[in-house]
């Protein structure tokens, strides 16, 4: 798998300004059809304009239309359409074969510190920790093991599944304090010295590859592929 293929970056173009990273997208139909965060896109201020970096040509490529947004404010995905002839594009897993427990990894890109001039791109993997809102399609969530650093957003989650398969869309994370350990000491059976000491620990959290297919049959986008069999598409050997 070609990762210059399926991961890409998206920015905010200003006049006179650096381009800004805002986060990440990836195909998910051919002929530049792309998916990401709605949060992404409306990090975009007024009067600048969305781009997304062609790892091959190196360039960035200008966005001319509106992202497509679900109806509901609170869903967190976004449909865009970037003008490049792209035949490269993930599989969706078909959602009933997805389970808890099983393999998920990510690959994108990511701030250093928060700053939007230093990125770095990374590979995080771990198996699914549970699913959330699964009574809802439209925000249908996993968890995942691994926290989704500043950046994060919008990077595709995948599975192998006879093959490669996207299960999920990155959107934020959890937070979640656990003790780690405590300590006492005792003196005359009375305890005269206890410690206790605490962590914060941060779960991913991702759409299910259910809101996913949810809101793509919602804007009517075809070309699209939902399956649990092996699927032969280019870039996927």
């Amino acid at each position: 798998m070609n990762s210059n293929l399926f991961f890409f970056r998206l920015y905010s173009l200003a006049e006179n300004a650096k381009p800004t990273f805002i986060g990440n997208a990836f195909p998910i139909a051919p002929n530049g059809k792309f998916l990401t965060c709605r949060h992404v896109v409306q990090a975009v201020p007024e009067g600048a304009r969305l781009a997304l970096f062609d790892n091959l040509s190196q360039k960035m490529i200008e966005i001319p239309s509106s992202p497509q947004l679900p109806s509901k404010e609170a869903v967190d995905l976004a449909l865009l359409t970037v003008p490049v002839a792209n035949s490269y594009f993930l599989p969706i897993l078909s959602p009933m074969k997805l389970r808890v427990g099983e393999d998920a990894y990510t690959y994108g890109y990511f701030a250093i510190g928060g700053d939007s001039n230093q990125i770095e791109n990374g590979y995080f993997a771990g198996k699914i920790v549970n699913f959330s809102n699964a009574n809802d399609a439209s925000v249908a969530a996993i968890t995942l093991p691994f926290a989704s650093i500043e950046g994060l957003s919008g990077s595709p989650v995948l599975t192998y599944h006879n093959g490669v398969k996207l299960v999920g869309m990155i959107i934020g994370n959890r937070t979640s304090r656990v003790l780690a350990s405590e300590v006492q000491a005792y003196k005359d059976d009375k305890v005269e010295f206890r410690e206790t000491v605490n962590r914060i620990v941060e779960f991913g959290i991702a759409y299910h590859a259910a809101s996913i297919v949810n809101f793509l049959a919602e804007v009517g986008l075809v070309g699209h592929v939902v399956a649990d069999g092996r699927v032969e598409l280019a870039g996927l050997e």
